[in-house]
């Protein structure tokens, strides 16, 4: 039974993701610091910080789907700054890139379908999810 955000699969990968990109972003040269760290932490911090954002206005479908088409949206941008760091040789995890490309897609999943899942996850009532 999903009690919180932190039980949605979305918000625990994220926030994994976002602890290994932060921890890679440790091996970029200095001279990314105000341009491509930045916004790479910038947008790995705001995927999670989105869904559970999100899941405070839940009561509102249209506001979380908004919530997650924006998580959506980070998820493009980071695999936009992660083929950049590759192409630059700054990393080789490119299994980043596969992850975060899941992750967009199981967030479209739930903006498309969270009335569906929010009921099957629990039929007798509506409002505990």
């Amino acid at each position: 039974m999903i009690k919180s955000f932190r039980d949605l699969e979305v918000y625990q990968e994220s926030f994994q993701l976002q602890i290994e990109v932060e921890d890679e972003l440790k091996n970029y040269p200095r001279q990314e610091q105000y341009l491509l760290i930045d916004q790479t932490r910038r947008s790995c911090r705001a995927i999670p910080a989105l869904i559970a954002e999100g899941w405070s206005k839940r009561e509102s479908i249209k506001e979380f789907q908004k919530f997650l088409r924006d998580a959506t949206a980070e998820a493009n941008e980071m695999i936009n700054h992660l083929l950049l760091a590759i192409h630059k040789r700054y990393t080789k995890h490119e299994d980043f890139i596969d992850r975060y490309e899941r992750l967009g897609g199981k967030l479209t999943n739930l903006k498309n379908n969270w009335q569906v899942f929010k009921t099957s996850k629990n039929p007798s009532s509506k409002s505990n999810v």
